[in-house]
């Protein structure tokens, strides 16, 4: 099986994942198995996992049961994007205002960023307000 860089974050990366217990960490947690560059070695490695699995509960051994495999897909550029995520997160939590970086980083699919007028005119919150009444009313 071909396998590829898991750090490789140029291109798509189909990851499979053995959850269980990881005697280093003293925890359970997805441990990463492989990583492959096509669905079809993919789904071979993860149905292997899972017979593995399988075969060591029928065979008597004591198994977790919450031990499985799963699989993700990661997209290219998907490790810089958590990335600025994370630098924008902990940037807000120590008080810096992320203004001076959102003309330079993308934001992940999964977080959004607002902000309020500069006090030119009514805030966001009136806007809102405005909107739900207008709604109420049946005017929208």
């Amino acid at each position: 099986m071909g396998t590829v860089d898991l750090g490789d974050d140029g291109i798509r990366r189909f990851v499979v994942r053995h959850y269980r217990y990881d005697p280093a960490r003293r925890e359970r947690r997805h441990v990463v198995v492989a990583a492959f560059d096509n669905r079809r070695e993919f789904n071979a490695c993860l149905a292997s996992v899972d017979a593995e699995i399988r075969n060591r509960r029928a065979a008597g051994e004591q198994v977790d049961g919450m031990e499985h495999a799963s699989g993700i897909v990661r997209e290219p550029g998907d490790d810089q994007l958590a990335a600025n995520g994370h630098t924008l997160r902990r940037a807000m939590e120590h008080g810096v205002g992320p203004h001076l970086w959102l003309d330079e980083m993308e934001l992940p699919r999964n977080m959004a960023l607002f902000s309020s007028d500069d006090g030119s005119g009514p805030g966001w919150l009136s806007r809102v307000g405005r909107l739900i009444r207008r709604w109420r009313a049946g005017r929208l």
